[in-house]
């Protein structure tokens, strides 16, 4: 009667695992090909149910025990990932960047590999419980690519490689990280001649490995695939796994571009329309060289995935790279999911607009202009009116209400007066220089405020404002953003400002800014925010205006009104 060992799933006999075999002679592994980025066949053994779920056992007490990775390890590493990895490289001190490939990464971890790794620290398992989970961990002698076990033992094998490389590249003040089988260096060197050449060396066009470099490779049991090595200088791009770092991670724009491409398809043929032609392409161009394919899409069979979930998918991975407040991905992501909501389809996507920083700022703040012709008495007199205008929440765009009057003279009146005829309401971008009709949907004259909302069935898509939890202290400092004495191609202005005194004022709350004239003309609308681009306050006198200071009305006075309001 065989021993039972310990392992991590409980008591389990190896005689047992032989007679599961005998008992159930279905194949454990499922393979199939899938071709690489360069078009290269990738062969993928994907374990079945009943032992995938035992992997992911292993997997979990893999986790716990491991410990964690050396910092150069950015693969299959929690909070870590192909950003993290770019990151590592993205600075204005890289002038080099080494990519190279480990040959058959996973092939080339055997069963014994696995085993002599169970055995040592952190696991420790006896030679038996070793044997049996490197048994279950490989498939025909190797790491199979596709179990959920591979990556991490991967990992830990090349801890020693790892450790190597990081040594040589701290002697040559290089930086090095690892993702799976993606290996990069990057050099602050500014010429190629200066370039460590136990790592590297670059003449007349040929790049050579260093022998210290492959030396290191050999002692591990790993070897360099020759035909994926590349030395990549700032005057080109510079990629690592798939991210440009010659700026900050990024995307290729032709990337963005077949997104856009597609999407516009959709909006104006239809999703049948768009789907039918997708498929056509990706038929077409299946068997082409990776270059010419329609989209880089890789699938198990023959029936290729839906236009819809291809689409979520890249936007994901646009949201992953550029960051879920980037300009680019929200608007390509709101217009992805009014077509999804248009055309009755399933899937949504996070936006997330909220105004973080002073990028986002920009574009959630409006110039408001109004202008018509005021008649009465057989006379008519230009008549307008110009402010800030900003996107609050989602309830649309907050500015003063004496934005919308006109007072000179004898001609008081207002944007819709009866008085005015020929009223147009804009609001202007004043970095694109867009104009959108838009329309008041709210007014108050005693708070002195307003919401616009565009008059357009499809807004441009926009970030969006929110409030302050708590008041603003005496003595904060926060910024004034608004457009003062606005003419075509002036920009926002972000003034700094300290709250000199908060007070009540005809029953409601503002705060008095310190300085005296910081409130011009043109600000009157826009928001005063706080370190986190929180708003605080909205802009309202000016101390220029007799009797007046540089008040703005409190945050709180503006939620207040609008949870008040039967149609926020």
């Amino acid at each position: 009667m065989p021993q039972p060992l310990c392992t991590p799933l409980g008591p389990v006999c190896i005689s047992s695992i032989f007679e599961l075999r005998i008992a159930d002679p279905r194949p454990t592994y499922k393979t199939f090909i899938i071709k690489k980025r360069n078009g290269d066949p990738r062969v993928i053994h994907a374990p079945k149910k009943h032992l995938k779920d035992i992997q992911h056992k292993l997997l979990d007490h893999f986790y716990k025990h491991a410990g964690l990775m050396k910092p150069c390890v950015h693969g299959f590493t929690p909070e870590r990932s192909i950003v993290s990895n770019a990151q590592a490289h993205c600075s204005s001190k890289t002038k080099h960047l080494l990519n190279i490939d480990i040959e058959n990464f996973f092939p080339s971890i055997t069963f014994y590999r696995v085993r002599g790794l169970l055995q040592k620290s952190p696991f420790h398992f006896s030679y038996e419980v070793a044997t049996v989970i490197a048994h279950i961990c490989t498939f025909d002698g190797v790491l199979p690519q596709g179990a959920p076990t591979s990556p991490i033992l991967a990992n830990l094998i090349c801890r020693s490689l790892d450790s190597d490389l990081m040594k040589l590249a701290k002697r040559h003040r290089a930086t090095y990280t690892r993702y799976a089988d993606d290996i990069s260096f990057s050099f602050s060197v500014a010429h190629t001649n200066a370039l460590p050449k136990n790592i590297c060396a670059f003449d007349s066009g040929v790049l050579t490995i260093g022998e210290e470099l492959k030396s290191i490779f050999k002692t591990n049991s790993f070897d360099i695939n020759p035909n994926k090595s590349r030395l990549s200088t700032r005057f080109h791009r510079l990629e690592v796994t798939g991210i440009t770092i010659n700026k900050f991670p990024n995307i290729k724009r032709v990337f963005i571009d077949k997104i856009r491409g597609a999407l516009h398809a959709w909006k104006k043929h239809g999703y049948d329309l768009a789907q039918a032609e997708w498929e056509k392409r990706v038929t077409e161009t299946k068997n082409e060289p990776h270059e010419k394919r329609a989209w880089k899409r890789q699938w198990r069979n023959d029936i290729p995935p839906s236009l819809e979930k291809i689409l979520r998918g890249k936007l994901l991975y646009v949201r992953m790279i550029r960051g879920k407040g980037d300009l680019i991905y929200l608007r390509l992501a709101k217009l992805y999911n009014e077509l999804c909501a248009r055309d009755k389809r399933s899937s949504k996507l996070p936006v997330d607009f909220i105004v973080r920083d002073k990028t986002h700022a920009e574009d959630a703040v409006f110039v408001i202009e109004w202008s018509g012709n005021y008649e009465k008495d057989g006379k008519s007199e230009a008549v307008m009116g110009q402010g800030t205008a900003f996107a609050y929440k989602n309830v649309g765009l907050i500015t003063c209400d004496h934005v919308l009057r006109y007072c000179i003279g004898d001609v008081k009146t207002e944007f819709d007066s009866k008085e005015v005829t020929e009223a147009t309401l804009e609001l202007i971008n004043p970095i694109t220089q867009e104009k959108w009709k838009g329309k008041v949907a709210h007014r108050d004259a005693h708070r002195d405020l307003a919401i616009i909302s565009f008059d357009s069935p499809m807004p441009p898509a926009h970030h969006h404002f929110v409030g302050m939890d708590a008041p603003i202290k005496e003595e904060e400092m926060g910024t004034l953003i608004g457009f003062p004495n606005y003419t075509k191609g002036k920009l926002a202005i972000f003034e700094q400002h300290s709250v000199l005194s908060r007070y009540p004022l005809f029953g409601l709350e503002r705060f008095e800014l310190k300085g005296g004239g910081v409130i011009r003309q043109g600000n009157s609308g826009g928001p005063f925010v706080n370190q986190k681009f929180q708003v605080a306050g909205v802009a309202q006198k000016g101390a220029t205006q007799e009797g007046s200071n540089d008040e703005c009305l409190c945050v709180s006075v503006l939620d207040t009104w609008i949870a008040d309001l039967p149609n926020p």
